[in-house]
């Protein structure tokens, strides 16, 4: 009942009808956080989120709060699905929103049903009659629903829909560029997912969102336009840095005539680009989720209310870059590691990725795999072991093998406790089946060194997760 009535207080809280000059206070990232739950229709696994269910969602929001969305018209897919474009506020400042024009990254769409419920829910609140009267939101939740109906990057032409805004080639790509040049936006919101495995600059956590103010030439020219985007990014990182402290970058990449968010800046409508990356640990889908609508929930109110203007742009230089291959599931560092071949064994590091239900531009991970060996300070393991007077040896593991049948099948050959020599030359008679170098994926046994010399098994790397470990 407590817990209850203080969520009711704080939904009440979250939008205070206090008017200034400028108009209602607009909301902070803490606070639009608390609204999320009471908001949220969007699914528990984005990942789950097909076309039909789409049209399921929105003809649902559409019953719930009429009046508030119009379908302005579809696109059609190659195979034929409809691409809806919806159209909410009548304000003069147009702002076109598009999710998963990649079929894999999800996380935004979701994110977009929230943000309309929460619109809907909250007709009389003066922040969103704001929003609703100063901006007109374009939104298109699901552009490529080929590729989402296969958990893939491309659409049924195999086409990167991202590559394609010079060619046209796609249908999706096509329809987009019609809708950006029929309604002329301002302002674009590029919403897409990346590798979860980023860290945020060279010293910080695993990134869960990367902002762009994206270029729309090969000179990175700062035009009203992008500085207004600059602005955008930088008001994001405000609202979420409470929530989220060290998991906000800057998405470094170059020009990219072909992609659509240069395109888009290129063509006159300036474009903010969000990816969603990753934020280990229980509920991660649903932080990332609810981290996406405060991000465009806040930033779209100070776009609406004019507080962005007072934002400076300088401050999006200060946000850090993403570093790619800065983080993995797993690291064990310090180990003796005795790699196969036959060699004596050396100091290094281990890194292991495991599979998710999204990888970035590289292929999905089908199993748990060795991705990296050698010095790994660079890395932020979002699991650690300091493996210091370890050493690690490569077991080849059948599918299937748990922890007590790995300690056997040992223990039957006496490797669980024995000689070093006797380790390295069980390892070395297994071939290149017990190679540890990138892309192995079985067993790394952990042994212990004894005063009297011996070593004893005392826990493994199995299937990049650490088992049995038996700290001193």
């Amino acid at each position: 009942m407590r817990r209850s009535l203080a969520r009711r207080l704080a939904l009440t809280l979250v939008f205070p009808a206090v008017l200034g000059a400028a108009g209602p206070a607009a909301p902070t990232g803490p606070l639009l956080w608390e609204a999320w739950p009471a908001a949220r229709v969007s699914p528990a696994d984005p990942w789950g989120l097909k076309h039909s269910g789409l049209r399921l969602a929105l003809a649902d929001l559409q019953a719930r709060h009429p009046g508030l969305i119009t379908q302005v018209e579809e696109g059609t897919s190659a195979e034929g699905r409809k691409i809806p474009l919806l159209r909410l506020g009548s304000g003069p400042t147009g702002v076109l929103l598009w999710s998963q024009m990649h079929g894999d990254e999800p996380t935004a769409t979701s994110a977009l049903l929230d943000l309309i419920h929460w619109m809907g829910m909250r007709p009389q609140d003066p922040v969103v009659q704001q929003l609703l009267s100063r901006l007109t939101l374009w939104v298109i939740p699901m552009l490529n629903p080929d590729g989402a109906e296969r958990t893939q990057r491309w659409n049924a032409q195999s086409i990167d829909i991202n590559r394609d805004a010079l060619q046209l080639s796609s249908p999706e790509g096509r329809f987009l560029k019609a809708v950006r040049d029929r309604v002329q936006p301002s302002v674009g919101y590029n919403l897409h997912n990346q590798n979860p495995h980023l860290r945020a600059g060279s010293k910080g956590t695993q990134v869960a969102m990367s902002l762009l103010s994206v270029p729309g030439d090969e000179a990175f020219t700062v035009t009203p336009g992008t500085r207004q985007t600059r602005r955008l990014a930088v008001a994001v990182d405000r609202l979420v840095q409470p929530l989220a402290r060290g998991r906000v970058a800057r998405y470094d990449t170059d020009y990219t005539a072909r992609a659509f968010g240069d395109a888009m800046t290129r063509w006159g409508t300036p474009t903010l680009l969000i990816e969603t990356g990753g934020w280990a640990g229980p509920a991660e889908a649903e932080r990332l989720v609810r981290l996406n609508f405060v991000a465009l929930a806040g930033s779209l109110a100070a776009l609406a209310d004019g507080s962005l203007a007072a934002v400076d742009d300088a401050a999006y230089d200060r946000i850090p870059l993403n570093q790619r291959d800065a983080t993995a599931a797993l690291v064990v560092r310090h180990v003796r590691l005795a790699s196969g071949r036959g060699l004596a064994p050396f100091a290094a590091d281990l890194s292991f990725l495991l599979p998710g239900p999204f990888a970035g531009e590289r292929p999905r991970l089908r199993q748990p795999v060795l991705t990296e060996v050698g010095d790994l300070d660079h890395v932020l393991g979002l699991t650690e072991l300091d493996g210091s007077g370890l050493l690690a040896v490569p077991w080849p593991a059948p599918e299937g093998t748990d922890w007590p049948a790995l300690k056997a099948i040992l223990a039957s050959r006496n490797l669980d406790a024995t000689d070093e020599a006797a380790v390295l030359a069980a390892v070395k008679a297994l071939g290149e089946a017990a190679v540890a170098g990138p892309g192995y994926t079985g067993a790394v046994l952990l042994y212990r060194r004894n005063p009297g010399g011996r070593v004893h098994l005392t826990g493994a790397v199995l299937r990049g997760q650490v088992v049995g470990f038996e700290p001193r």
